[in-house]
């Protein structure tokens, strides 16, 4: 039970910093609040659902963690990368991976 428990903590680490990190772009400037919204929707949809540890949410949010890493690449690997698009990259990356190993804990600790 401890495993799922930091398991958890972990996931709410990475989402919120996922969103403090992409805020930061709307505080910079660098994309508009409606962006940011529109961006930000989905995630908090999975999120929810996450949280109530419903496996084939985090099957699905897989997926759709795929749509947002080849979208802030773009940004990384394009003309000019910021430090908060390579950031973006590697805390999408980090919680993809995290996300991949939550049904097997989930199922382990039941």
């Amino acid at each position: 039970m401890v495993k799922l428990e930091k398991y958890k903590y972990l996931t709410h680490f990475l989402f919120i910093s996922l969103f403090v990190l992409k805020f930061v772009n709307v505080i910079q400037a660098r994309i508009p609040i409606e962006s940011y919204i529109f961006w930000v929707i989905p995630l908090l949809i999975f999120y929810f659902y996450i949280n109530k540890l419903w496996i084939k949410t985090y099957q699905w949010f897989c997926f759709v963690l795929i749509i947002y890493f080849l979208s802030s690449s773009l940004r990384v690997f394009g003309t000019a990368s910021y430090w908060l698009d390579i950031a973006e990259v590697i805390i999408i990356i980090s919680l993809f991976i995290h996300i991949m190993f939550g049904p097997k804990i989930i199922n382990n600790a039941n």
